[in-house]
């Protein structure tokens, strides 16, 4: 049987005996929420009611008012509607901000549970101090659970090694997971692949829920997939991509990111088929923050609302069906007797960000946890981890051969890359600089250990000048984008100096300098979210100044390293075409004094 966290897990004989006697009007209620309308998620109705808390949970719904006592806690919600707080079936919570900061954000917003990736930070911590955290997360009032990852996203023995099998063994007992994935990696699992499969098993076993990362997989491909044991994906872009997950058995969360906002068109192809409806769930799928100024799951459940979604499925999609699928709906995902009294008050149905949010009881409001001290569970947070390397402007360049096609990594969308090949000028073994300009610039990825470096042709970054670095890398290693070799090296001494993303984009005589600095592992910030937003918007207002012709900058520089997308990627061992493993330009390995200076 799954385990489950201590907030989490069934009321005992005494506490159950108690919410009776309340039930009964024996005993006084904690909290009367009188006169609201309830959203019956079970039914789909409507219905007016008298909802009573004891402690943490429920103990009353229904049409007769509880007993109160001096101590019972009145709230007049007359001409307002009361639906269950949302809950996240797809956290990515590191885009920048850390798990705290969102928790913060999104509970005044309505979200009371997060399920959420553990990639990033289980990648750069050991196993121990990953479980310290998971338990300090644990803390917050927003409810935090889990999904662990069995392979990473970039080709790094380094971070390969954090998947070992003992690990994974561990995490998939852990109370705090519940769910494997996503499965970024999935062709060898399609393949039918035993080693693959076999880190998958200790979830299985644990009755863990596995969750697929698929995009544009076929029939033939998501059917072997289930096969594998997958039970969600949440990577359909269309309505045919849509039916074809939920005619094999999937879950499917309907997507809105801030890289594929598709909801509009899902919800619309998800009403063709009303008897899938119990198995659709809403994701922001890790929205960076200039995507979360109107909302978390609030606004996805009102973009449900504008596309023609009845209400009372828009707001299941967002609570009660994450609950089925995680196998939590006996504790959260509705307003009913014994559940946990997570209740959000809106002005109406058609209004889905609330006017108060009662978390287990309590308001929100009284709720507020100042943020686990990052030095005390885990020192190495705050360490510098980029060493210089030895680099001199000349690195920067990529190899090159008179008269030979040159690889050139287009950027298709923000994500995706597409290889190009043309001659270009060369001057020595190298890119003659003179060939940069207008839509072609220099891509290059620095080992964080100082030890190599990939260096790339780069257009579909637009036709500005750039000098952009930045720490914020699905490898951890530093990404440096530029205009000539010598200001790649200017960039790159800034943020070894200081991790985080430092930029400057002109357009003409104008140019837009600035740093977003990223104290925590030099990957994550530890501004509130609101200044976090602001932040970002300046580095992505400065982007598309300058061309940048996609959604979000702030993912191209997270992924340029990622090797689960196609089709091109800067690693470790130099410029990788991702479909087939060949090396399209090597890595340069580096030795020397490291460079010094500031920019």
């Amino acid at each position: 049987m799954m385990k489950r966290p201590k907030r989490l897990r069934p009321p005992s004989a005494r506490e159950r005996a108690a919410l009776i006697r309340v039930a009964r009007r024996e005993a006084p209620a904690d909290v009367w929420l009188s006169g609201g309308v309830v959203l019956n998620v079970f039914t789909g109705e409507w219905l007016r009611a008298e909802v009573a808390f004891l402690g943490r949970r429920i103990a009353y719904v229904g049409p007769e008012a509880p007993r109160v006592g001096p101590e019972t806690r009145l709230v007049d919600v007359r001409d307002r509607v009361l639906v269950p707080g949302y809950i996240e079936p797809h956290a990515h919570p590191f885009q920048l901000y850390h798990p705290w900061t969102l928790a913060d954000y999104v509970l005044g917003r309505g979200t009371t549970m997060l399920i959420a990736d553990n990639m990033m930070l289980f990648q750069l911590l050991p196993l121990p101090a990953w479980e310290r955290l998971m338990a300090a997360f644990s803390a917050h009032p927003v409810k935090f659970l889990w999904w662990a990852r069995t392979t990473p996203q970039a080709h790094d023995g380094r971070l390969s090694a954090r998947y070992a099998p003992e690990h994974l063994a561990a995490l998939a007992v852990h109370p705090f997971v519940v769910q494997a994935g996503e499965l970024t990696d999935f062709v060898p699992l399609a393949a039918g692949d035993e080693a693959a499969l076999a880190r998958l098993s200790p979830f299985i076993e644990a009755e863990k829920r596995i969750e697929s990362h698929a995009p544009g997989a076929s029939y033939e491909t998501l059917l072997r997939l289930a096969l594998a044991g997958a039970t969600a994906d949440h990577e359909a872009i269309d309505g045919e991509e849509l039916l074809r997950r939920l005619r094999l058995g999937y879950f499917a969360p309907l997507r809105h990111s801030s890289i594929r906002p598709d909801l509009p068109e899902l919800v619309r192809a998800a009403l063709e088929v009303p008897a899938a409806w119990t198995r659709l769930m809403l994701t922001t799928d890790g929205a960076t923050p200039p995507a979360l100024t109107d909302g978390f799951l609030d606004r996805l459940i009102a973009l449900a609302l504008e596309a023609g979604a009845p209400p009372a499925w828009a707001y299941r999609w967002a609570t009660l069906n994450v609950a089925e699928y995680y196998r939590l709906d006996d504790a959260v995902g509705a307003i009913a007797p014994g559940r946990l009294a997570d209740v959000n008050v809106l002005a109406s149905p058609s209004e889905p960000t609330p006017l108060l949010t009662w978390v287990e009881g309590r308001p929100a409001s009284e709720l507020r946890l100042p943020e686990p001290a990052w030095e005390r569970l885990v020192p190495e947070a705050r360490r510098q981890k980029v060493r210089p390397a030895p680099l001199r402007p000349d690195d920067f360049l990529p190899p090159g051969a008179p008269g030979a096609p040159q690889p050139i990594v287009h950027l298709h969308s923000d994500v995706i890359t597409v290889l190009a090949e043309r001659p270009l000028p060369v001057r020595g073994d190298r890119i003659d600089p003179a060939a940069l300009g207008g839509t072609l610039h220099l891509a290059a990825l620095v080992d964080r250990d100082g030890r190599w470096v990939t260096a790339a042709v780069m257009s579909g970054l637009g036709e500005g000048s750039l000098a952009v670095a930045s720490t914020f890398t699905a490898s951890d290693d530093v990404l440096v984008l530029a205009s000539s070799p010598e200001r790649a090296l200017e960039a790159y001494r800034a943020v070894v100096e200081r991790p985080g993303i430092v930029w400057r984009i002109g357009v003409g005589a104008a140019e837009e300098a600035g740093f977003l600095p990223l104290p925590l592992f030099g990957r994550l910030s530890d501004l509130a979210m609101p200044e976090l937003i602001e932040r970002t918007e300046a580095f992505v207002r400065a982007m598309r100044k300058a061309g940048f012709p996609h959604r979000d900058p702030l993912y191209m520089l997270l992924f340029l390293s990622s090797t689960h997308l196609p089709r091109v990627r800067l690693t470790e061992r130099g410029l990788l075409s991702v479909k087939d493993g060949r090396i399209l330009s090597p890595v340069r390995r580096l030795s020397g004094p490291a460079a010094g200076g500031t920019a």
